[in-house]
């Protein structure tokens, strides 16, 4: 965020060097030069010899050490490597490379200056020696208009065409594609995998040979479906990505000439025709082009391109930040092109290639994705090196029992490395994984479609949901509900009609001629398209529309009634004539042509027209010229005459948009001419919006969906914080918000105004105003610097009041910006900035860019956070929240880890509950695999201790027969109905966690002690002769009572442990409702204890591995064990009623916090309450 990134202690090095060039795609941190030397790489490759390999394989799971270890650090300008590092924390070792710029051999050539250059992200740096580094090459950007000319009529000369080749380089997104070999080598050097491999081996060696199968089909199963989704998600990817066509170039001197898409390069200039899906980003100089960008933005409204030409001033940039108006990006399609001359041609500039694009950016962030930084898998590798440490002890303990014992060498070690397999189960990956993929398995079921596993248990911490208004939480389109005209006659005195809802097409007038003329509609594949709301009004007139260029306009539209037949609307004036203007011949004539036409840009709120009255025939003029203007209410209000705004034009306008409806404001002029002449269209357009005479509202009604006020309702029942994010009007939205519940009704909600200086027009303070209560009864005002409520009818202030949760604040873009700019220029927030972020709840006429904006901020609060949309809009949202979900089955689901088929809000509920379960599921798992290691760790232990050793049958029942299917149907335990206000924990180390485990084995060591102990001290019990010596036997197996009495005991213990652990509520369904889990888990009970009170010795295969054990010790053991479960139960029930007091303890501090002033004002900044700092 323009903020430098705080280097790692390890990578701290003199020969860092931060990169600090603007507006960085690459998003580049710092980077530092290495160079190999002959001894750094006799070490290496001595090391890796003596190490067998293995060395290369902790250089492949720690590449840094590789570096180190191989590279000496040193200047850029003398390195032959760069680790490059970007701001998401990746980084890259890049190889330098030499060119000859411009020269068409590019072989490495001694007499002859080259240039040094690396490649990263695929996109080349070269080195800079004024800067000491390597940059990323500029194209120009600014002409001349001269230049402009000429390069239309010329294209790029053959040199300059040479020299940006090399600069560049082809203009190609090809995303790398390792081998099916790769990949699996990759898969099988895993650390995990690793691990798994070597468990198998020592099995193998012990003639474990059927949990050691079991576990290799899994692993390789897992490694064989993870590569395939991996090679499907890069081929699928590098389709998209993917494209190359042949282009019309004109170059060297004028020549056309057709090429591949992949030589061009910045500069070019190419011809534009219908159908191109164009290859990279361009500037359009020439013409009028109509897109479809559905393949960027996942919406299919076509786009109105228009020339660079028709820009105003002598100096024109091809910049597409510059000017958006000509910018045509890259994967999006050519439906329409136009042409003031009949057999003109369009050209456009090449302005990016390659990965430098639009399309290449969005890939970029498919392959290098932000990192979450998720506290779940962050602490999993914690605790799994918690566990790795008790291997470790019991490696220890286990050894020196053995060599005590007398235990042969070999055995020793088969036997201690064999404990390490047990305190880390290979299972483990597996028990990770199965929660996740059950949960996928039912979105997918619900109609909801994941491409980010990861983001699911992300999904259960979500704490904030933002939604797109238009689609999201409303129908798709909108609907027309009637016109509103604003009544003058030539003494300018008069104020609003009635609504207008029926026989819309017998109106006349200008607001009319508004309908029917102002808009960007185009035929396309024989049918009027463009943008829906425009679909509607011209609709509703029965108009015809041409879009053929002819007689050299923009179109034309041909009303569908005669004015013999027109009927006048009614009105409430006597006066002979409706309006100042009359627009009754230009509504006589043939044909209404669109002279000049400006889209609607959100920046200024508006759409324009000139039309003219002409004849079919020859496009002579019948009329004098009219301008129309089309736009937000509050704009045209500015640019009209005040005197033509009705006096009730607020009350009138707030009626509607109070109700939900969003309303256009419509103005109109008489247009010389001759004011065109030797203008700009920048200039034409300021002179056209400008001095109008105001006509009255357009009505547009959006329809709630039916699903959204429930959908809503159960997320904020959940205590989960709901926000409405769009471009719409604020009063328009608040309106919604209240409609559908998103804003309760009794909630007092303040609007933002910018407060502009009247001398040099910069915004200077921000008015907040109630939009909901009565205004013959205001309860609360808000103090402007910290935006805390004073109590009724007071003002001045400071302080906050009790009444905290009965407002919100509704904010609009421009305050947004005003407020956002300050915190990025100063560093820190002010207090009206935090309390923006607190507060919020309506952000309305947000642009793309500032969704995106107040997403990262709230992330950057510690809220995990969620985004719903469905537009071009929220592309951007939607990546950068921690789950994002679309309602576009377009490609605009691309940017989002979800895509909802059901486009309603209901997968909004339904994904966190997939979350929730997802989460707690892979906790309890977790748990549950770290007990049954801890379990069988304190067994095997006890049993070193006697000389004994749990068999291969013994080891096979606890792992295949009762740990391995209750892992995997504990999976499928489906989420509660309900969405509870307490949110599952993603921290594995935290106290009531560690509290739960230390409690269990301190439990099971104990009990297991006492077994060994009471055992020990019975009659019947014989201790076994030591192992050594040449009379024994290793291949025998060492049965006795303690061996029997262990293994019985430790099975129903894992019993109780399943049982524990699959309590989930409030997130999880009681086992009960899990058949398959609950089946098992009482077939396993019942197994174990048949083998507990049964008094047989079991024989398997010929084998003894179980011996009969007296029925009075029988009877002990189910006595110790039922006071083991009960003491277990109420352990696990006192740690979940304290983690209840506790989370309410927290929601309550976390309340108070809320409502004081210094904790709001805590690291901001703010004149007035610096006292509060």
């Amino acid at each position: 965020m323009g903020k430098e990134t705080k280097i790692d202690k390890f990578e701290k090095s003199k020969y860092n060097k931060r990169y600090n060039e603007p507006n960085d795609p690459l998003e580049i941190d710092y980077m530092r030069g290495y160079q190999t030397t002959t001894l750094s790489n006799i070490l290496h490759y001595g090391l890796i010899l003596l190490s067998a390999g293995l060395l290369l394989l902790v250089y492949h799971w720690v590449p840094r050490w590789g570096i180190k270890m191989r590279f000496k650090e040193s200047k850029l300008n003398d390195s032959n490597y760069v680790y490059i590092k970007a701001k998401d924390k990746k980084y890259e070792l890049s190889q330098v490379k030499h060119i000859l710029i411009g020269k068409k051999d590019l072989e490495f050539s001694e007499s002859e200056k080259k240039d040094k250059y690396i490649e990263f992200k695929f996109t080349r740096l070269f080195y800079n020696a004024e800067k000491d580094m390597f940059i990323r090459p500029i194209n120009n950007t600014d002409y001349h208009r001269s230049k402009i000319n000429e390069l239309v009529k010329t294209g790029l000369p053959i040199n300059k065409y040479q020299e940006a080749r090399d600069l560049f380089g082809p203009n190609l997104i090809s995303v790398p594609l390792k081998s099916i070999p790769q990949l699996l080598l990759d898969e099988i050097l895993h650390p995990f995998f690793i691990f798994q491999i070597y468990s198998i081996i020592l099995w193998c060696t012990e003639d474990y040979y059927v949990y050691a199968g079991a576990i290799l089909f899994i692993a390789l199963v897992t490694a064989v479906f993870t590569l395939r989704e991996t090679r499907n998600n890069l081929l699928r990817l590098n389709e998209i990505a993917t494209y190359k066509c042949d282009v019309t170039v004109l170059r060297d001197g004028g020549r056309l000439q057709v090429v591949s898409s992949e030589t061009l390069v910045p500069g070019d200039i190419i011809e534009i025709q219908k159908s191109l899906v164009l290859p990279c980003d361009f500037c359009l100089l020439t013409g009028t082009v109509i897109l479809n960008e559905s393949m960027l933005t996942g919406e299919s409204i076509p786009v109105t391109k228009y020339s660079l030409e028709e820009c105003s001033g002598d100096q024109l940039s091809v910049d597409p930040t510059v000017n958006k108006r000509c910018a045509m990006s890259g994967g999006t399609k050519v439906v329409k092109t136009q042409t003031k001359e009949k057999d003109g041609k369009i050209y456009a500039m090449v302005t990016n290639t390659s990965w430098l694009t639009t399309k290449g950016g969005l890939v970029l962030s498919m392959l290098y994705p932000k990192e979450s930084h998720f506290k779940f898998f962050e602490q999993s590798l914690k605790f799994l090196g918690v566990l790795c440490f008790i291997a470790l002890i019991g490696f220890g303990v286990s050894v020196w029992r053995l060599i005590k014992a007398g235990e042969p060498i070999s055995e020793v070690v088969t036997k201690a490395l064999d404990l390490i397999t047990i305190v880390v189960p290979p299972a483990l990956p597996m028990a990770q994984s199965v929660g996740t993929g059950f949960s996928i398995v039912r979105l997918k079921a619900n109609k909801i479609f994941c491409i980010s596993p990861p983001r699911v248990n992300m999904a259960g911490k979500v704490e904030v949901y933002c939604f797109d208004k238009t689609g999201t939480l409303t129908e798709d389109g909108l609907d027309l509900f009637g016109v509103l005209p604003s009544h003058q006659d030539s003494n300018n005195s008069g104020g609003f009609g009635s609504v207008i809802k029926t026989d819309i097409d017998r109106m006349t007038g200008p607001l009319f001629l508004t309908m029917a003329t102002c808009h960007t509609l185009a035929h396309i594949d024989e049918q009027v398209s463009g943008d829906p709301l425009e679909e509607k009004i011209f609709d509703a007139t029965n108009s015809k529309l041409n879009d053929n260029g002819e007689f050299g306009f923009c179109a034309s539209v041909q009303l569908s009634k005669t004015f013999e037949n027109i009927s006048m609307p009614p009105h409430h004036h006597n006066h002979h004539q409706e309006y100042p203007i009359s627009t009754n011949d230009i509504e006589i004539s043939e044909q209404i042509a669109l002279v000049e036409r400006f889209e609607f840009q959100s920046a200024l709120q508006r759409m324009s027209v000139v039309i003219r009255g002409i004849r079919l025939s020859d496009g002579s003029t019948q009329s004098k010229d009219l301008a129309i203007v089309k736009g937000s209410p509050e704009m045209i209000k500015k640019l009209s005459n005040p005197i033509s705004i009705p006096s009730d034009f607020e009350h009138v306008l707030g009626t509607y948009t109070k109700k939900g409806y969003r309303v256009l404001g419509c103005g109109y002029k008489e247009w010389d001419p001759s004011d065109s002449i030797g203008k700009t269209k920048d200039e034409i357009r300021t002179l056209v919006e400008k001095d109008l005479m105001f006509l009255g509202f357009i009505i547009m009604e959006n329809k709630i969906k039916p699903e959204t006020a429930g959908a809503l309702k159960v997320l904020k029942d959940a205590n989960i914080r709901i926000i409405m994010v769009t471009g719409d009007n604020v009063l328009t939205a608040v309106s919604v918000s209240r409609e559908c519940g998103l804003v309760t009704k009794e909630k007092t909600i303040f609007s933002s105004q910018l407060v502009n200086d009247p001398v040099t027009g910069k915004p200077t303070m921000v008015e907040w105003f109630d939009v909901t209560s009565a205004e013959e009864s205001i309860p609360f005002t808000l103090d402007p610097y910290t935006l805390t409520i004073n109590n009724s009818g007071g003002g001045g202030g400071g302080g906050g009041s009790n009444d905290d949760e009965e407002y919100s604040l509704a904010i609009t873009g421009d305050v947004w910006k005003y407020y956002y700019d300050q915190f990025k220029s100063n560093g820190q927030p002010t207090i009206c900035f935090n309390q923006i972020l607190r507060k919020g709840q309506v952000f309305a006429r947000m642009t793309p860019d500032q969704k995106q904006n107040l997403i990262e901020e709230l992330q950057a609060l510690g809220l995990y956070v969620g985004m719903c949309g469905d537009g071009a809009n929220d592309c951007g949202a939607l990546k950068a929240a921690h789950v994002g979900i679309s309602l576009s089955q377009a490609e605009a689901s691309i940017a989002a880890p979800f895509t909802s088929t059901i486009t309603n809000v209901t997968c909004t509920y339904n994904l966190i509950k997939e979350g929730r379960a997802s989460l707690t599921v892979s906790f309890k798992l977790f748990q549950f695999i770290g007990m049954y290691s801890l379990i069988q760790f304190c067994q095997v232990i006890l049993l070193y201790f006697d000389g004994s050793v749990l068999n291969n049958y013994q080891y096979l029942y606890q792992d295949l027969w009762v740990i391995f299917p209750l892992v995997i149907f504990m999976g499928r335990t489906e989420p509660c109905s309900k969405l509870s206000i307490k949110r599952p924990s993603s921290r594995l180390i935290s106290s009531t966690v560690i509290g739960s485990l230390l409690s269990h084995v301190t439990l099971t060591f104990v009990f297991q002690l006492l077994v060994y102990i009471f055992v020990r001290r019975n009659s019947w019990y014989q201790e076994l002769p030591p192992t050594g010596g040449s009379g024994s036997s290793s291949d025998e197996p060492k049965l006795d009572h303690l061996l029997a009495s262990l293994f019985i005991y430790g099975n129903m213990q894992y019993s109780v442990m399943c049982f524990i652990y699959s309590w989930g509520k409030p997130f999880l369904r009681p086992i009960y409702t899990n058949r398959a889990l609950f089946i098992f888990f009482c077939v396993t009970l019942t197994t174990s204890s048949l083998l507990l009170l049964l008094p047989v010795t079991i024989h398997f295969f010929g084998t003894t591995w179980l011996v009969d054990l007296p029925v009075r010790w029988r009877v002990e053991l189910l006595i110790l064990f039922i006071i083991n479960a009960c003491l277990a139960m109420a352990a696990e029930w006192i740690i979940i009623i304290y983690r209840q007091i506790r989370s309410k303890s927290k929601r309550k501090l976390k309340q108070k916090q809320s409502t004081d002033p210094n904790i709001i004002a805590k690291n901001t900044v703010n004149e007035r309450y610096t006292s509060l700092n």
